[in-house]
């Protein structure tokens, strides 16, 4: 009986710590499921943030060809040939300026009262692009399949371009009739800040899509025409594809605003194609948030809107591509480390133990790194906010300190990443010692930090930002070959008590505003008001 009893005990005990096991299990894979797909968004943003940086890289080119193009236009030797800078290819100056004619909508096109002086300008165009059609392929590039840039007249309606096939394929996709066509949205109506955009065209009986990036050319006061690069699908396949890091496990597309495909899927080929429920639960989380992530079956889907492009870009993962990831490793290593409990528990107790022990250990050091900032090790954006939301009572004033390091990228330039990692931890330590123990520190982006400041105003905000810039400049960080480099920042300073109505975010808006408004006026300097008299 005695042993029975024991028995008996031993099978509870058995049974409460497998229980107890599968449950701390369980919340260690919500944890890693989490953590997942936080990696995720992180890919996917980092490719998206290259895609966006070739992209304005292309809209750089045209504003510096559209210049050009003015000068070349005004320079009163005319027809002559501008010596700078387009000489530097001369092979490329040689290719002939194919023209083909585009009717325009009447909407944007000028009246005939003056015919010999619209010849006259449509001469000056003309000879303007001969005398920088030099440029053209340095504008464009020529590591991509088929790009090449365009003009297209107001006046004289006609398209002009380096490559025949280009003509050819803008025609045949040109809709003159269109409302939001390229060469509308170029007009000073739709487009009265005459930026730089991007548009898509679909080519007349074909499957293929052109992808326009576009910049409204003025002349005298006058709208003449437009510049543009245009990308095939092939070529915008290609861009995304070089935008990807080499041992990516996700297969990516492209796709318009509509969830339309713009190009194949590039990376690790999943042959993964959305239905018609994944793509409306990818527009209604759009709705709400430009980037998001979300499991449907087996499939793992995180996507995100390009920025001025009017498009979107998806990522797709299946659960066995995710296995070959940090994180689907640890899912597979914790699975099986749960069939190997199972299997030995009644002889392994103590070991258990120990694991669960462990588990909290590494439970609380990926909370902590999801938190903070491994470099300085103050809390990183994420973290910052989720601890300021949990400690701001809605009636408890508060302030927020807004600071970016003064010339932190020279820094880097000039001395090199150690060196400026060196010169965020002295800032961080700096700031640490001009704050109060109940104040919060975040560095909330590169060399930028926010600190919250509760139970405070806006006086209370000041005296605080300015001891950390008295606290900065005042302390010279030596480096390692004995010289002195000086560390100081911009300050900007907003509190709750100037705009109670105001949200977290928004004060946090504010105070970045006034820190860019001290940058603006010299830098070292604290920055409290919207006015000339907001600098300290």
């Amino acid at each position: 009986m005695p042993l029975n009893n024991t028995l008996r005990v031993i099978h509870l005990c058995f049974i409460f710590v497998f229980a107890l096991t599968a449950i701390l299990f369980w919340q260690q894979g919500q944890l890693f499921s989490q953590g997942y797909r936080t990696s995720q968004l992180s890919h996917l943003e980092s490719v998206i943030a290259r895609i966006e940086s070739r992209a304005q890289y292309k809209i750089d080119n045209l504003r510096y060809l559209k210049r050009i193009f003015i000068e070349a236009m005004d320079d009163p030797i005319f027809p002559g040939s501008p010596v700078t800078p387009w000489e530097v290819n001369e092979n490329s100056i040689q290719r002939p300026l194919w023209i083909g004619e585009l009717p325009l909508p009447d909407s944007v096109t000028e009246d005939d009262e003056l015919p010999d002086q619209e010849s006259l300008e449509v001469r000056q165009q003309l000879n303007g692009l001969r005398k920088i059609q030099g440029l053209f392929p340095l504008a464009t590039g020529s590591h991509e399949l088929f790009a090449d840039l365009y003009y297209i007249s107001r006046e004289g309606e006609f398209i002009a371009s380096l490559s025949k096939e280009v003509n050819s394929l803008l025609i045949n996709s040109y809709n003159p009739h269109e409302k939001l066509g390229s060469f509308v949205l170029a007009s000073p109506l739709l487009n009265p800040k005459r930026t730089a955009f991007w548009t898509r065209q679909n080519i007349a009986n074909s499957d293929e899509t052109l992808i326009n990036a576009s910049i409204p050319v003025d002349f005298g006061g006058e709208w003449i025409g437009l510049l543009g690069i245009a990308f095939d699908s092939q070529s915008v396949q290609k861009f995304l594809s070089s935008s990807l890091p080499e041992d990516t496990q996700s297969a990516y597309r492209l796709y318009d605003a509509q969830l339309k495909p713009l190009t194949k899927s590039v990376g690790a080929e999943n042959n993964v194609q959305l239905s018609v429920k994944q793509k409306e639960t990818i527009l209604r989380m759009l709705a709400d948030n430009p980037r998001g992530s979300f499991r449907s079956g087996l499939v793992y889907i995180t996507f995100g809107q390009l920025r001025g492009t009017h498009s979107v870009l998806v990522s797709t993962q299946t659960v066995s591509q995710g296995l070959h990831e940090d994180f689907g490793r640890f899912s597979l290593l914790l699975i099986t480390m749960f069939l190997i409990f199972s299997l030995s528990l009644l002889g392994a107790y103590r070991i258990i133990c120990r694991l669960v022990r462990n588990m909290g250990n590494l439970q609380r050091e990926m909370h902590h790194h999801a938190l903070h900032d491994d470099l300085t090790g103050a809390l990183n954006r994420r973290g910052f906010f989720d601890k300021t939301s949990q400690t701001m009572p809605d009636n408890v004033d508060y302030t927020l300190v807004q600071l970016d390091l003064d010339h932190f990228k020279k820094v880097n330039d000039v001395y090199g990443h150690q060196v400026g990692d060196n010169v965020l931890v002295h800032a961080t330590q700096r700031i640490q010692r001009a704050i109060r123990n109940q104040d919060i520190l975040g560095r909330i982006g590169g060399e930028e930090f926010c600190i919250y400041l509760p139970n405070s105003d806006l006086k209370a905000g000041i005296m605080v930002a300015t001891r950390i810039k008295w606290e900065l400049e005042s302390s010279v960080m030596i480096i390692e070959d004995g010289s002195s480099l000086p560390v100081t920042a911009s300050l900007g300073v907003a509190s709750h008590s100037e705009f109670p109505e105001y949200t977290l975010d928004q004060i946090q808006a504010r105070a970045d505003m006034r820190m860019y408004r001290a940058k603006e006026r010299g830098r070292n300097q604290v920055c409290w008001q919207d006015d000339s008299v907001s600098q300290a």
